[in-house]
């Protein structure tokens, strides 16, 4: 089974993806390849505040032709089911292979009787609380996703755990560079306040303002926002000391020999996320795991 990459920025990063794919055609016909997205201002966005990013049908058509799927970031988890936005956006983009991100149960559902091509993968940010290690609540939480989703992306704090073993691993999304606290104990509380921003505003950085929306989308634990009481974390870097203890057990930002392990395990979806990426950065980053023939190939 070919090993499945979801690439962050479909349409926020289209010129770097393009690029990088034109350039690495041969690595892409080994793996399956799908790119993410919030695009058009939509209600239904989460994850991030939303941008004036808007999809072009020169990018769907190269996507395409590449054999390349597009998935919508519809993860708010409050959701208006009558909002056009969203609504044209899934006509658009309803078509084999494409996937819809979700946190709502209702949207979910709603896509599975009138959208029956999408595949559908439960986002990282419908987690707020959890314990480390895992407990039954969350084996049964896990579990019980797995009945209703193609794909789970799961909290990076539990995929080392040897609970997780008991899971379905081919159903889990592996986040792969992810760099946040550890057990942030704002996770949930903060995607919720991201995702409020894009029910509040038509265009969030324009009307509720470019201050007030990055001190809410920047990490709360850093001294770049003040909405909570800030800290010296680096959200760039991850808790350095963290990492020392936890070493291979540590979820975040892997290494190539924890890589592996999970594609022995029968894991073989992985998330690159990057969106807020400088152009330089975001290419190292598709550089260092899928060029790098030590991580996914």
């Amino acid at each position: 089974m070919n090993v499945r990459v979801n690439i962050a920025g479909a349409f926020a990063k289209k010129n770097e993806l393009k690029m990088f794919i034109f350039k690495n055609k041969p690595l892409f016909r080994n793996m399956d390849v799908t790119v993410y997205d919030g695009i058009n201002n939509c209600p239904w966005n989460g994850g991030r505040i939303n941008r004036d990013i808007y999809y072009d049908d020169d990018t769907i058509n190269f996507y395409y032709r590449n054999n390349i799927s597009i998935a919508l970031t519809f993860t708010n988890p409050v959701i208006d089911i009558d909002n056009v936005i969203g609504n044209e956006l899934l006509e658009k983009f309803h078509s084999d292979g494409n996937v819809i991100i979700s946190a709502n149960d209702e949207l979910r559902e709603y896509i599975k009787e009138r959208y029956p091509s999408y595949k559908h993968t439960r986002s990282i940010t419908s987690f707020g609380k959890i314990s480390v290690p895992m407990s039954d609540d969350d084996l049964s939480k896990y579990k019980e996703l797995e009945r209703h989703y193609d794909y789970i992306v799961p909290r990076c704090e539990h995929i080392f755990d040897e609970r997780f073993k008991e899971l379905n691993q081919s159903k889990y999304e592996i986040m792969l560079n992810d760099t946040c606290v550890y057990n942030c104990p704002f996770y949930g509380e903060h995607f919720e306040a991201i995702a409020e921003q894009n029910r509040l505003f038509n265009k969030p950085w324009k009307e509720g303002g470019h201050e007030a929306m990055y001190k809410v989308e920047e990490c709360w634990l850093s001294d770049r926002s003040d909405f909570k009481k800030p800290d010296s974390f680096n959200p760039d870097s991850g808790q350095q000391n963290v990492i020392d203890k936890l070493g291979d057990t540590y979820g975040m930002d892997l290494k190539s020999t924890q890589i592996k392990l999970l594609l022995d395990r029968g894991v073989y979806n992985f998330k690159i996320t990057g969106r807020e990426m400088t152009e330089e950065d975001f290419i190292e980053e598709l550089k260092l795991y899928i060029t790098d023939e030590s991580n996914l190939r």
